[in-house]
């Protein structure tokens, strides 16, 4: 017994030092002496006796991290449990390397972005048993720097016992996928950022990594160039309550995501590639509070359902230039609704089917909603409209100070008109004249239907007219050819006949006539002589 007390009184002792020796001394560290002159050192305590130390070493032009805690905290820093937290940045430095942290038994938040980090120490916290929150952001680790003996804690008999690291932000680095075993020794992590990596594939090993943690509760895989979520991804996540996959590809909403039904609470979609969304798009998320479906560049319809959340508080549903449609009155199964973004889009009207002016009051329906924003679309203000803003309450409709509120576009004598200023009774008995009626859109007249038909018909004439003509002429031409009009034969004569034919063409007419004459009669008597 004496010698196991003796045991405990070194390691103490070996604690409380001062001066605490750095790990692997052939690696170089930031000297400590005078530090509190170089960063910014600072000590509180709260009203539950909980002392605080700040340690600043942010845009100091380090290499690397101290050996140890500042003498100007005292052993407290070291010695003191979870009671005592202490807060250390080296932020904007030009740490390549991060060497293992200094010992103590305080919960630490570590935060050391914009260093260009390109390797970890492992194991990082193996002295560092409460660790709470590492922010390791806009540097250039990749997957070798995260091998699953990093975040080993100290060994304790037979096996190295877990740290207590709860906050993880890995976000903006170069990281493609994760070792299955990086997080076997964080039980306790609940929160893990991995946006503006390079996941754009999870790999069976990435998905059980992430898939393993069973305490997660937020979980960040924004802007990874991400086709799909592998469906084994969420199986085990039963307590994760937020989820951000915007910036992503997807073409549909993730069927994993509806393992989360009972748990997710807050879901941020923006930034895809969704067509539509469909009315199983998001069904059994019985949970949800708040959805962020803006920024799509490709989406033009919310179908029937779809928004059938009986949870929802907060839709964002703005900047999306190809939405024409949106099923307003799946919202009323949202009796919770406080908050509603529905601006700059490209929606017309919103219709709550069923309901009139005077069936339901604005309290009834979202008796919480507090802001509703509608500017920015090519409203037509119609009975139906208003009808349904004045169910929603035209009270909570947003008034934004720089002047874009939402305003009529059609009809055209309502153009321009804020809809902040129109009663339903006003525009359900407004008589329209003709000329400003609104006319459905239609296309351009090579497109349309009946321009098809006639432009049809008038090739189909041509053509018919063009082969009558040939036929015709071909049948003129072989008659005429059958007649020899037009073609004169070859006739061959004597000579002598030739001679006298060119002589009778030069003699005057007397004269041939007479030669004619004479010739004919010396024919006849020796024609009679022969006789």
């Amino acid at each position: 017994i004496s010698h196991l007390s003796l045991q405990l009184l070194a390691g103490m002792a070996a604690v409380l030092l001062p001066e605490v020796l750095a790990q692997h001394e052939d690696i170089p560290y930031q000297a400590v002496d005078n530090i509190c002159q170089t960063c910014v050192c600072l000590t509180s305590q709260d009203s539950d006796h909980r002392t605080h130390f700040t340690l600043d070493c942010s845009v100091r032009n380090f290499e690397h991290i101290l050996a140890r805690w500042p003498q100007e905290f005292g052993t407290q820093a070291m010695a003191a449990g979870p009671a005592t937290e202490i807060v250390l940045s080296y932020s904007g430095n030009q740490i390549k390397l991060l060497q293992q942290v200094p010992a103590t038994n305080a919960s630490l938040t570590l935060s050391c972005r914009h260093c260009g980090l390109k390797d970890l120490q492992a194991p990082l916290f193996m002295d560092v048993p409460n660790i709470e929150g590492l922010y390791l952001s806009w540097n250039d680790l990749n997957d070798d720097a995260l091998g699953p003996e990093l975040f080993r804690g100290p060994f304790r008999k037979t096996a190295y016992e877990p740290i207590g690291l709860k906050d993880l932000d890995l976000s903006h680095n170069q990281i493609a996928r994760l070792d299955r075993r990086l997080f076997e020794h964080t039980p306790h992590l609940t929160g893990l950022n991995l946006a503006y990596n390079k996941l754009s594939v999870l790999d069976a090993a990435t998905a059980a990594s992430i898939g393993s943690v069973l305490t997660l509760q937020r979980l960040d895989l924004s802007h990874n160039g991400l086709m799909d979520l592998p469906a084994e991804l969420f199986t085990q996540l039963s307590h994760l309550r937020t989820l951000d996959v915007s910036g992503n590809e997807f073409k549909a909403v993730p069927s994993g995501i509806l393992q989360l039904g009972k748990s997710l609470v807050q879901l941020n979609l923006a930034g895809n590639a969704f067509p539509n969304l469909k009315d199983s798009s998001l069904q059994g998320l019985v949970a949800l509070r708040r959805l962020n479906i803006s920024g799509l560049p490709n989406l033009r319809s919310v179908e029937k359902g779809a928004l059938s959340l009986p949870a929802l508080e907060q839709l964002e549903c703005s900047r999306n230039p190809k939405l024409e449609r949106l099923e307003f009155a799946d919202l009323l199964t949202s009796r919770n609704l406080s908050q509603v973004d529905l601006s700059r889009n490209a929606l017309s009207t919103l219709v709550v089917n069923g309901t009139s002016s005077n069936s339901s009051k604005p309290d009834e329906t979202w008796p919480r909603l507090r802001r509703l924003s509608i500017a920015g679309n090519p409203w037509l203000c119609s009975c139906e409209l208003l009808k349904s803003l004045e169910l929603a309450g035209m009270s909570h409709i947003e008034q934004p100070s720089d002047g874009s509120e939402a305003r009529c576009e059609t009809p055209y004598i309502l153009a321009g008109a804020p809809i902040s200023n129109l009663t339903s009774d006003i525009i359900c008995n407004m008589v329209i004249p003709k000329k400003y009626r609104a006319v459905d859109e239609e296309p351009p007249r090579f497109l349309r239907r009946r321009y098809i038909i006639l432009t049809a018909i008038i090739a189909s004439v041509v053509i018919v007219i063009g082969l009558v003509i040939g036929f015709i002429v071909t049948c003129v031409r072989r008659r005429l050819k059958g007649r020899d009009f037009g073609v004169q034969p070859i006739r061959y004569t004597s000579v002598r006949g030739s001679n006298l034919s060119a002589f009778s063409q030069l003699q005057p007419a007397s004269v041939a006539s007479k030669f004619n004459n004479a010739h004919a009669g010396g024919t006849a008597t020796t024609g009679a002589a022969n006789a």
